[in-house]
């Protein structure tokens, strides 16, 4: 039970930080000069497709971070225990969690708010300055989600120790 939940956890989080990583490497360079004028568009199409499999992927991701737990020998008293979580090993997976809890903030805030209004303008009104602040603004939270996904999978690689 324990590597096929590890595997299962792996293959979700590489898709979901995958993604990431190619949308700031590839598809935000790419859509600033040759595809800029589809660049609404790709971001509402892509956009959505990668919001819609991620948000059906983190209740996986909570579901297989509990079996892999158990499958590690932890059980529900030790996960209830304080004791527990003022360990060295409680402590680290309270960050992930608290990290975790904060992306699935931002990542409400990007993907059904701020990232459909900055497409939407970009499409609809590309020269209003009002786009660029929600276009930058979008962008930015995109970058703080993708940080914060990257310090989870420090501290998961920080459990993986011990």
């Amino acid at each position: 039970m324990y590597i096929w939940s590890v595997f299962i956890h792996l293959i979700i989080v590489a898709f979901w930080i995958g993604g990431m990583l190619f949308t700031a490497a590839v598809l935000v360079p790419a859509t600033r000069k040759k595809l800029a004028e589809h660049r609404g568009l790709l971001f509402t199409e892509l956009g959505t497709r990668f919001s819609r499999i991620t948000w059906v992927l983190f209740p996986l991701l909570i579901i297989t971070g509990i079996t892999a737990l158990y499958g590690k020998g932890f059980s529900t008293d030790h996960l209830l225990s304080s004791e527990f979580w003022r360990g060295a090993y409680g402590s680290k997976l309270m960050g992930k969690l608290h990290l975790f809890s904060l992306v699935l903030i931002v990542s409400g805030v990007h993907d059904f708010w701020l990232g459909p209004k900055a497409a939407r303008m970009m499409e609809t009104e590309p020269n209003n300055p009002k786009t660029a602040v929600y276009r930058k603004s979008s962008s930015w939270v995109g970058r703080i989600n993708l940080l914060l996904g990257l310090a989870i999978l420090f501290y998961a690689v920080s459990l993986t120790r011990w």
